[in-house]
């Protein structure tokens, strides 16, 4: 069959219409640079509840004019507080509330996936460089004399200056360009999120991270009277068949059953557990082959251990944006600049992720170890410590 042109242009092809997607087109709008995002789905959403955005993040939303919509719609947590999870002991507590914009010039938020979503989706529908069409399921792409063309599983076909694989862990952009398929992680995501915050969740305005023998648990306040979100993530389970699937609650509770009373009252306090297992990808040496290149979880999908997973999406676009701007008339130019510049960034989130995930999970004489030297740690160094993660400038 021959595929149906819907039409020519200079415009960017994003496929994706995520948060990193939408995030990338905002980016690129906001420098007066037409964009067409193709989504896959008919209805755009967003799964996953929570989401933490640090000063790094809140900045370049804030530069697209977005903080006020997300001041009233997400939380800003006073501070995180570590907690041992078999003893219940709080070991340390990291300031965000104002000492973050203090220290970074932005805040911390804390809110739903589904809502900074909605919060990128309607900016985007205010520019004018900004066209999207859902339901266009990208399964393969061919160079074009003067650029590039989408073609979707029913045979349609776009055309455009250059394409942005912005889809996912399991992206068909990266599959296409490298062969390279994510890897199950060995661990599972426990997602539930509660109006009420349940017999113990609320714990104040802060973030709250216990720490476990290979299991961790995190819970917040999504925004400013709720709802409340937690995550569980466990190991040396399997995968299960899908994402989001409802999960019951035996094998999440017998990965907790020798944890202390309080985050277990927590644990119990939410209903309608879902299971995501956990993939990573290990890090791709290049992005990009001639008018394609990738963003997001598509470029560098990792496990959530700084819980900064969708700021580093955002990070992506804004400094795509700015070197498509540097050689407009060039993608393949640009497109090796931003990852000249993104990968050296983001080998260091994945090293630091990693060992974070390796220091949550400790047990024996290690966990008393590391237990000591963060109640020994003051409060203002533990935050520091963020510097490079929460200080970084796309200008940069």
């Amino acid at each position: 069959m021959t595929p149906h042109r819907l039409h020519d242009a200079r415009a960017f092809l994003i496929a994706g219409g995520g948060i990193g997607g939408v995030s990338a087109a905002l980016a690129l709008a906001e420098r007066g640079i037409g964009v067409r995002v193709l989504e896959a789905e008919q209805e755009f959403s967003e799964s996953g509840a929570g989401i933490q955005i640090g000063p790094n993040g809140s900045r370049i939303l804030r530069s697209w004019g977005l903080e006020p919509a997300l001041a009233q719609s997400a939380a800003r947590p006073v501070s995180i507080l570590i907690r041992d999870g078999l003893s219940g002991n709080t070991l340390a507590s990291v300031p965000l509330g104002e000492a973050a914009p203090a220290r970074y010039g932005a805040p911390y938020f804390a809110t739903e996936r589904r809502l900074l979503h909605r919060v990128l989706l309607e900016k985007a529908s205010q520019k004018a460089e900004i066209e999207i069409t859902s339901g266009f399921r990208l399964t393969s792409f061919r160079p074009l004399p003067s650029g590039i063309a989408a073609i979707s599983s029913d045979g349609r076909e776009v055309a455009g200056q250059a394409l942005i694989g912005a889809d996912g862990v399991h992206s068909t952009v990266r599959t296409l360009l490298f062969g390279r398929s994510a890897r199950f992680s060995g661990r599972r995501a426990w997602r539930a999120t509660a109006s009420e915050g349940g017999r113990g969740a609320e714990a104040g305005a802060a973030v709250n991270l216990w720490l476990g023998c290979n299991a961790h648990l995190v819970h917040y306040r999504c925004g400013p009277k709720g709802p409340f979100n937690a995550v569980a993530i466990t190991t040396g389970v399997p995968a299960t068949a899908g994402s989001g699937e409802r999960a019951g609650d035996q094998l999440l509770n017998a990965a907790f059953a020798d944890w202390a009373a309080e985050p277990r009252r927590v644990l119990a306090g939410f209903e309608g557990w879902t299971a995501w297992p956990l993939y990573d990808l290990p890090l791709l040496n290049r992005w990009s082959e001639g008018a394609v290149t990738l963003l997001g979880d598509a470029a560098h999908a990792q496990m959530p251990f700084l819980g900064s997973g969708a700021v580093m999406a955002i990070e992506d676009a804004e400094v795509l944006a700015a070197e498509i701007v540097r050689a407009p008339d060039d993608p393949q130019r640009a497109f090796l600049a931003y990852e000249q510049r993104r990968i050296p960034r983001m080998r260091r989130v994945a090293r630091s992720s990693a060992r974070m995930g390796r220091i949550y999970h400790m047990s024996g004489a290690m966990r008393l170890a590391r237990n000591m030297a963060l109640a020994a740690y003051p409060a203002n160094r533990l935050l520091a410590r963020n510097d490079w993660l929460y200080g970084y400038s796309c200008a940069d």
